[in-house]
């Protein structure tokens, strides 16, 4: 497709040279007939000679003006009107060397030129057709003129020659001048057509190593021609864009149907038509990802516009690696801050904590209602200080993520072993339990204790997003070489906008919630090199899966 379009756009360039050439040629006719007529009084039909010029002038403004309706068409199309506008040339040549003496005519050697361009334009077949179709009229004017079916307009120049008023009816003459022309005209379509021949094999060796150098590439490429039609796509953009070439390839970006640029390439090749940029950069994210597109702008060395090139890169990987890097640094941050928060609330809290225990045993000595009251508030105080130790303590584990101890454990076992621990609280708020445990999962290396508060964590969630009853599900299995986990609830959900933010550090929906149970949770999954992913729908529930790699889980010790 992209070298049929370099062929057709190249051929359209010879058409608009053919246009002007005919211009100059239309113009030396006027002149020459002039001259030849006014000056030199050789011709004697000198009507005719000037209708034909308007006639060729004529048609040479439809060509010109049918010139934009090529660039739409196929490169067979665009072929055949070019060999028509040589087939048309033929007949005007003839028809002008008839009206200025016949074979009398020293200009007769002009069809060689209309060869010439034949040879240029058209395919080797072609380019002989068109010879046999200069020779074919050539030798029918010939004819006509030697049996007088049409009367010869000699030229009065040949009168003072002897024999010159029987030229054009001698045979032998006929014939010479007929040989030398149609061998000429063949010949030189033949030498035309193999220099062009061998023109094109270069060009085809050039765009097959640069075809071969495109499908290599590890970027997806795409060429959008003048025209804004999608004629050259690599095999690397079917797989970054997951299409087939054919949903892509001759179609227009002008009619958006084609994925990720659609309006916005038509607008991008619109401002390089104009000459306004020359390149730009796009960012965009996908279904399944993100990809970065580069459009470039391509012009000749006179500076036409021949389209554009649009690179485009799967920068998915790239965008997590630096969410991750983003998140990393984040979590960073916070924990250093939690670090020194908890450290400087504990010595206060210890403090405060000894002081109110003594003081509670002071009043507890004596006896009396008033010093009952008093206990009752000394113990409100000590609730307090404990639930704010036990906030702080959480701080410090988030900050300072104890180093993984590992060992061979099996997954299945630690969930059953949860699921016990929390058989009567989960029976007192009335939810049920679907366990689904796969049998085949091998014993994978685990720090037990820290994944059990992980899972601890997800399901304390669970409870507590359903205050009146529910249902709780947990399942295994092995997927590629991995052990999936998943826990669903059937609470209250948690919104799309909510779900991106569930493992943020002291994010969280609860009034009375510290925000780090789940980032704890992801730290731990990601510590024994895992993946959490959160899915949800708002008053439907919510899953948490959590996957483990077979091979590779446990093995990075996180200090």
């Amino acid at each position: 497709m992209f070298a049929e379009n370099l062929k057709k756009t190249e051929l359209i360039e010879r058409i608009h040279w053919l246009i002007l050439l005919r211009w100059i040629a239309i113009t030396g006719l006027f002149i020459t007939t002039y001259v030849f007529s006014s000056v030199f009084h050789v011709v004697e039909q000198v009507a005719p000679l000037y209708v034909i010029g308007i006639v060729i002038g004529l048609s040479n403004v439809v060509f010109y003006f049918n010139m934009d309706a090529l660039r739409t068409k196929t490169f067979v199309s665009v072929q055949m009107h070019a060999g028509i506008q040589i087939m048309a040339d033929h007949f005007f040549l003839v028809c002008l060397i008839y009206f200025a003496g016949g074979i009398e005519n020293p200009f007769i050697f002009y069809f060689l030129f209309h060869a010439i361009i034949g040879g240029i334009f058209l395919e080797k077949k072609y380019s002989y057709m068109q010879a046999m179709f200069a020779t074919s009229l050539f030798a029918l004017l010939l004819i006509l003129e030697y049996y007088s079916v049409v009367p010869h307009q000699p030229l009065k120049t040949f009168s003072a020659f002897k024999y010159s008023d029987e030229i054009w009816h001698s045979e032998v003459y006929v014939l010479c001048v007929f040989f030398a022309l149609a061998s000429t005209i063949f010949i030189s379509v033949y030498f035309v057509t193999s220099l062009m021949d061998r023109l094109r094999k270069s060009r085809g060796d050039v765009l097959f190593e640069i075809r071969s150098t495109l499908e290599n590439m590890a970027e997806g490429v795409i060429f959008i021609d003048p025209s804004d039609k999608v004629t050259l796509c690599n095999t690397e953009i079917e797989k970054t864009w997951k299409v087939k070439s054919e949903e892509i390839l001759n179609k227009s970006v002008k009619d958006d149907q084609i994925p990720y640029i659609g309006d916005v390439a038509s607008n991008i090749t619109e401002r390089f038509r104009k000459g306004i940029e020359t390149s730009q950069h796009q960012e965009m994210k996908t279904e399944n990802g993100f990809l970065y597109n580069t459009y470039s702008a391509v012009f000749d060395p006179s500076g036409k516009y021949w389209g554009t090139v649009l690179t485009s890169h799967d920068i998915t990987a790239r965008k997590k690696l630096e969410q991750q890097l983003l998140h990393s640094e984040r979590l960073a941050t916070i924990g250093e801050m939690s670090a020194k928060v908890a450290h400087e609330i504990r010595n206060p809290l210890s403090s405060i904590s000894l002081n109110t225990e003594l003081l509670y045993d002071e009043i507890n000595k004596g006896n009396g209602e008033e010093k009952s009251d008093a206990e009752n508030l000394i113990q409100s105080i000590l609730n307090e200080v404990d639930t704010l130790t036990e906030m702080s303590d959480e701080y410090l584990r988030f900050a300072r993520f104890p180093r993984l101890d590992t060992k061979p454990v099996s997954v299945n076992s630690v969930l059953i072993e949860l699921s016990k621990f929390f058989n009567k609280e989960r029976l007192q708020r009335g939810i049920a339990l679907k366990e689904n445990y796969a049998s085949d999962l091998p014993l994978i290396l685990l720090d037990i204790n820290q994944i059990k508060q992980a899972f601890l964590n997800i399901l304390k969630n669970s409870f507590e997003a359903m205050p009146d009853g529910g249902k709780i599900s947990i399942s295994t299995r092995l997927k590629d070489d991995n052990i999936v986990v998943s826990i669903t609830d059937t609470g209250s959900g948690i919104s799309k906008e909510d779900v991106q933010r569930v493992f943020d550090p002291f994010y969280s929906a609860k009034v009375n919630g510290t925000g780090l149970g789940l980032a704890l949770t992801m730290k731990t999954v990601e510590g024994h090199r895992g993946e959490i992913i959160c899915k949800s729908t708002i008053d439907k529930g919510t899953t948490m899966v959590i996957s483990f790699p077979i091979e590779s889980c446990g093995k990075d010790i996180i200090e």
